[in-house]
């Protein structure tokens, strides 16, 4: 049904990810589960063979958090799960206006009153030629010098990540190696058992000893996984964009399928004079691949996913 297929598409556990700790209960007397924030969840990437691959998924998150529907006049709001508020996390939803030049978005903290953020007031159209801008010269960057633009994105923290993975190589040899041990240790404590050496209080007090810390090991074995797979994701997206940039060669205007090769989330600042006509917000856009050194791209400056861009 369409409610199955979409609760596939909203659990991270179809692309391939171990999510603990979704729920808490307040005391052991209570039975009712509390959803957990996500702040408090436990996340391990790629630690089983995924069914929806993670750009869709992505994808589809973004779906789900901004606007399903068509407004009156069959006009999709293309911004819907991309655009932001700096300073309070909110979405910024969009309002039509006589014309699509005259359509512009605020904060949605601002217009429900959850909080005393400002309104964050844009327009549309300046967007636009922003993310256009800043579109064409990072893209044409990724195009014509694919490889440095490679080397550029992946080059910090290399050497780090190099000594990372060779620790990490290290201590799943170690903990692989123990828990091997271990299941030895508890097939003998069994058979002895059995033939009546060991007596039963005996082998549960000790095989309960052996099989925790199996689990604690088998927990710290996930966690190196999604440390050593930050790096390959990492490149992954590096390669997208590039093959992205090269698929896409002229971006005229802003569409969903733009947003969705190239952009992860744009963020908008207030104005720092409020209310001023003259004065602009900064707009910083989160592009598709992740970096961890700061580097310009045709005089855009990528330092975390974050172009500081003056409108």
């Amino acid at each position: 049904t369409i409610r199955t297929v979409r609760n596939m598409l909203s659990n991270q556990i179809y692309c391939g990810d171990t999510v603990n700790f979704k729920t808490y209960t307040k005391s052991y007397k209570l039975k009712k589960r509390i959803k957990n924030s996500p702040e408090n969840m436990r996340i391990f990437l790629n630690t089983h063979e995924a069914i929806i691959d993670r750009a869709t998924f992505d994808l589809v998150q973004r779906h789900f958090e901004g606007r399903k529907r068509a407004d009156k006049r069959g006009d999709m709001d293309k911004y819907a799960g991309y655009l932001y508020c700096a300073d309070c996390g909110s979405r910024l939803y969009l309002h039509r206006g006589k014309t699509a030049k005259d359509n512009s978005f605020r904060c949605g903290h601002y217009e429900s009153r959850k909080s005393d953020c400002t309104a964050h007031y844009i327009k549309e159209t300046v967007i636009d030629e922003v993310v256009l801008q800043s579109l064409r010269k990072v893209t044409t960057f990724a195009r014509e010098r694919s490889e440095e633009f490679y080397n550029m994105a992946m080059s910090n923290g290399e050497k780090e990540a190099m000594e990372q993975f060779k620790d990490t190589e290290k201590l799943r040899n170690e903990y692989e190696s123990r828990i091997a041990q271990l299941e030895n240790a508890i097939s003998t404590l069994y058979m002895d058992r059995v033939t009546g050496r060991v007596t039963p209080e005996r082998y549960d007090s000790l095989a309960g000893g052996y099989e925790k810390e199996q689990s604690e090991l088998k927990q710290k074995l996930q966690e190196l996984d999604s440390k050593t797979n930050v790096i390959s994701a990492r490149e992954k997206c590096v390669r997208d964009f590039i093959a992205n940039a090269k698929k896409i060669v002229k971006v005229t205007e802003v569409t969903p399928a733009i947003l969705r090769a190239f952009i992860r989330r744009i963020e908008v600042y207030e104005k720092e004079v409020k209310y001023s006509r003259k004065c602009t917000n900064r707009i910083n856009i989160r592009f598709s691949f992740t970096t961890t050194k700061a580097f310009e791209a045709d005089g855009i400056m990528i330092d975390n996913e974050k172009i500081p861009t003056a409108v």
